[in-house]
C-alpha cells in the first residue's frame, strides 16, 4: 500500500471570508477591520483536518489584542459559513463555541473561558487567576485528538488541560478557526511552518548527557500531526520499557514514559 498524501491546513482561506477580515499575502496574518466591532466574524483554514489524522495542532500568535481582547481560537465546522457574510444572522454576535446549532469550540481571549456547543466554563484560571484569557504577545495552541475525542489548549508553551470533548460518534469535518470581535485585533497562525512554542517533549527535559537517538526519533512533529501516531506511542512505550529494564533508575526515560502514557 502506498503512502497516503494528506492535504493539511497551510494558511487561511482567502476566498471565503468576511469583508471585515484582511489577510496578508502569505495567508497567515489576519486583521479585523470592522470600525464598530458590532459583529463577530470568523476566518477558517484553507483546508479541513483530514479524518486520517489522529491528532492535529496549530498555534496562534496574538499580534494585537485589539480594543477588548474578544478573539476566539478553536475549531469549527463548515456550517459556520453562515456567520461569514450574513450581517442579519441572529447569532452574529457569538464567538466560537457559543453557538449550539453545530459542534464548534473556542478558547476566548477576553475572559479565559472555553466554549463548546453553546456551553462555556472558566478554563485558564490555574495558569494565572489574575489575568484570565490572553493578550498581545501571547501564543495560544489548539490541540485536537480524534482518538481520545478531546481538545486541549496551550498558552505560551504551557498545557492548560482539556478544554472540551468531541461527541463520541462525531462525524463532522473540522477546520482550525479564529473569530474576532475586537477592533484592531490581529493574529498570525503557525500550521507547522515554524517550530511550535509548545511540545509534548520539551528541550528543557533533554540534557546533553541524556540525549539519544530513540528520543530524537520521536520528537519530529510529523509523528504528532499525521501518520503513525498510535504506532508511535506503542513502539515508544515498548522501547522505553525495555531500556528501563536494563537501567531502571534512568530518570530521563522514566519522565518520558510517563509523558507518553499521559498522551
Amino acid at each position: 500500500m502506498g503512502d497516503i498524501e494528506l492535504v493539511l491546513p497551510t494558511a487561511w482561506d482567502i476566498e471565503d471570508k468576511s469583508p471585515f477580515i484582511d489577510i496578508d499575502s502569505n495567508g497567515l496574518k489576519v486583521s479585523y477591520t470592522d470600525p464598530d466591532d458590532y459583529k463577530a466574524v470568523i476566518i477558517r483554514a484553507n483546508n479541513p483536518i483530514p479524518s486520517e489524522c489522529g491528532i492535529f495542532y496549530f498555534e496562534i500568535k496574538i499580534i494585537n489584542k485589539g480594543k477588548n481582547r474578544m478573539i476566539g481560537i478553536g475549531y469549527c465546522t463548515k456550517q459556520s459559513d453562515k456567520k461569514i457574510d450574513d450581517s442579519n444572522y441572529i447569532n452574529n454576535m457569538l464567538m466560537p463555541g457559543q453557538e449550539n446549532e453545530s459542534w464548534e469550540c473556542g478558547y476566548h481571549g477576553d475572559d479565559g473561558y472555553s466554549f463548546c456547543s453553546g456551553s462555556g466554563t472558566p478554563y485558564d484560571l490555574l495558569y494565572d487567576e489574575n489575568i484570565p484569557g490572553y493578550t498581545t504577545g501571547d501564543i495560544i495552541g489548539c490541540y485536537l485528538n480524534f482518538i481520545s475525542n478531546i481538545v486541549i489548549n496551550t498558552k505560551n508553551g504551557i498545557n492548560l488541560g482539556i478544554a472540551c470533548h468531541l461527541y463520541s460518534n462525531f462525524k463532522g469535518i473540522l477546520y482550525p478557526c479564529v473569530e474576532f470581535r475586537s477592533q484592531g485585533g490581529s493574529i498570525e497562525v503557525n500550521f507547522g511552518n515554524e517550530n511550535f512554542k509548545y511540545s509534548a517533549i520539551t528541550n528543557e527535559d533533554i540534557s546533553e548527557k541524556s540525549k539519544n537517538a530513540l528520543i530524537l526519533k520521536y520528537q519530529e512533529k510529523d509523528y504528532f500531526i499525521m501518520g503513525g501516531y498510535e504506532n508511535m506511542l506503542v513502539n515508544l512505550i515498548d522501547e522505553l520499557t525495555k531500556s528501563l529494564e536494563k537501567e531502571p533508575n534512568n530518570a530521563f526515560e522514566l519522565i518520558y514514559r510517563g509523558k507518553i502514557f499521559l498522551l
